[in-house]
């Protein structure tokens, strides 16, 4: 029904988000993610000067990211839009994530580095988003590597960051039972 309501309607605000991620040697991959806020109208701001439609902010992040255990080795940051001019003086705070684990509390630790008053809420949403990138896509490539030799699921690394990260992966759900079902008889076959 909401759907209906907006249909056809031109959006006042957009936010696009955008990750990738690449290979980077034996057993690295660089995660890429851009944010792109667009004002879709004119507004009057909270100081009372009118702004015209266009790009508020547009920023990117770029991280190469290095396994056992997953985590940031090197982290760099652009802003190349923003709404004030002391907007990039935030970018310090790319510095405090290096060495940064991907497991669970990612978000967490990400608010607490990169956001609040001495960081940037705006990269702090888009490095948020990217820890599930930073998962998915270094499982993508890993598997890429060695697709006719299985990793027995004992050993595959990133279970813990799926188990409860949804109802399905929940302790007793149906992927958390079928992943557990599944080492059970690998165990099985191999004793």
């Amino acid at each position: 029904m909401l759907k209906e309501i907006i249909k056809g309607k031109p959006p006042v605000h957009t936010r696009d988000i955008r990750l990738s991620t690449f290979a980077h040697g034996p057993d690295r991959v660089i995660v890429h993610g851009e944010l792109k806020d667009e004002r879709c109208i004119p507004i009057v701001d909270i100081l009372g000067r009118n702004k015209e439609p266009g790009t508020v902010h547009h920023m990117s992040v770029t991280l190469l990211i290095a396994p056992d255990p997953l985590r940031i080795v090197e982290a760099e940051a652009e802003m190349m839009t923003v709404p004030m001019e002391q907007c990039p003086e935030t970018l310090d705070c790319i510095e405090r994530i290096k060495g940064l684990e991907i497991k669970p509390g990612f978000s967490r630790q990400i608010r607490s580095l990169a956001g609040g008053a001495d960081g940037c809420a705006h990269l702090c949403t888009l490095i948020k988003t990217m820890g599930t990138e930073i998962l998915h896509g270094w499982m993508v490539w890993k598997r890429s590597q060695a697709p006719d030799r299985k990793t027995p699921l004992q050993n595959l690394k990133g279970k813990s960051y799926l188990v409860n990260s949804c109802r399905l992966w929940k302790k007793g759900g149906p992927k958390y039972n079928e992943m557990v079902e599944a080492m059970e008889k690998e165990a099985d076959q191999e004793s």
